[in-house]
């Protein structure tokens, strides 16, 4: 009985991390919003930012990551996304 009831939990655990896990448009949001604190940013430039951008959904958290080196820009996790590399945040903002 304990051993179901805990297998019960694990799983209800595991469904609302999958239900709370942001989506391809909160790491949007997030990104825009950090690049639009230096200035007002152009649909050009951002269809540029993100043609070079892949996001992966890992379930019960979520990246976004360059495409050409993978290196992760923001992790997603129960709604909340964090900016986690401000190298690549510095390096948009100078081109």
């Amino acid at each position: 009985m304990l051993k179901k009831l805990l297998f019960l939990a694990v799983i209800a655990g595991l469904v609302y991390l999958n239900m709370t896990n942001p989506g391809r448009a909160d790491h949007r949001e997030k990104l825009l919003a950090e690049l639009e604190k230096s200035g007002p940013v152009s649909a050009r430039t951002k269809e540029n930012i993100f043609r070079d951008l892949d996001f992966s959904n890992f379930l019960v958290c979520s990246t976004m990551k360059t495409i050409e080196d993978s290196k992760m820009i923001t992790v997603g996790y129960r709604r909340n996304v964090e900016l986690v590399n401000s190298e690549w945040l510095a390096s948009v903002r100078k081109q």
